[in-house]
């Protein structure tokens, strides 16, 4: 066994998870080849033999490119669409399991929000728990960390970029069966809460849900010399 293996082996060993999860991204990079390699020397029933599989499990799966466009022949599912930009960087992600955390989420808060309650009183309960129980916040001066889109990452440090906070915001509204679509913004990333035809409620995951009014969404495109407008200027994204 030469001193490469002998070193990822121990690696594969190592009690702290951020560690072995490094590696494991690693074997994606090095191959088949060096998973069996990894395989081969690895003590039956082993943690290191456990990981190994894992990869070599995830690399006989469909290639990600192969995934995405196929994604994209067959509509646009938000919750898998996110999870699989996710696996570009995080190809060993247990997608599994950030789905039951979501899950659990929801039936969390499923009870405190009754159908016929009003907009305003859902938002707010959705707000408190988001982002005062669970403590997921915009992060400052973000830009230069592509943790802070992946969705899996964003779930573990609870901050992330605006798309990545409204895609949990949405998720969860998805769930509880709210009628909340995606806002488009110009340099951000808000929620519409749709009452009716013409009634709106935008609200701001990155800044803990705060409700802005049409005039204040319009102060925000006027900074980029854009009227407000829902059919040309804020765009709906429904999933």
């Amino acid at each position: 066994m030469n001193g490469r293996i002998r070193a990822i082996l121990s690696l594969l060993e190592d009690e702290d998870e951020e560690i072995v999860g490094q590696v494991r991204r690693k074997l994606f990079e090095l191959g088949e080849d060096t998973v069996r390699e990894i395989l081969d020397h690895s003590e039956a029933g082993s943690r290191a033999q456990r990981e190994a599989e894992r990869v070599l499990h995830g690399l006989k799966k469909p290639a990600l490119n192969v995934c995405f466009q196929t994604l994209v022949e067959q509509g646009t599912d938000l919750e898998t669409g996110a999870f699989l930009l996710a696996r570009f960087a995080y190809p060993d992600l247990e997608e599994a399991r950030y789905r039951a955390l979501l899950d659990r989420m929801a039936t969390h808060l499923s009870p405190q929000i009754a159908p016929d309650d009003h907009p305003l009183r859902v938002i707010r309960t959705l707000n408190q728990y988001l982002f005062e129980e669970q403590g997921f916040k915009g992060k400052k001066n973000y830009g230069a960390d592509p943790d802070d889109s992946y969705l899996n990452r964003v779930i573990d440090r609870k901050t992330g970029l605006p798309i990545a906070l409204s895609v949990i915001y949405l998720l969860l509204g998805r769930r509880l069966d709210l009628p909340l679509v995606g806002i488009n913004m110009p340099a951000h990333f808000l929620i519409n809460y749709k009452i009716g035809t013409e009634q709106n409620i935008f609200l701001d995951p990155f800044h803990h849900g705060q409700i802005l009014t049409k005039n204040e969404c319009a102060d925000m495109l006027a900074e980029f010399n854009l009227s407000f407008g829902l059919e040309v200027s804020v765009r709906e994204w429904v999933f």
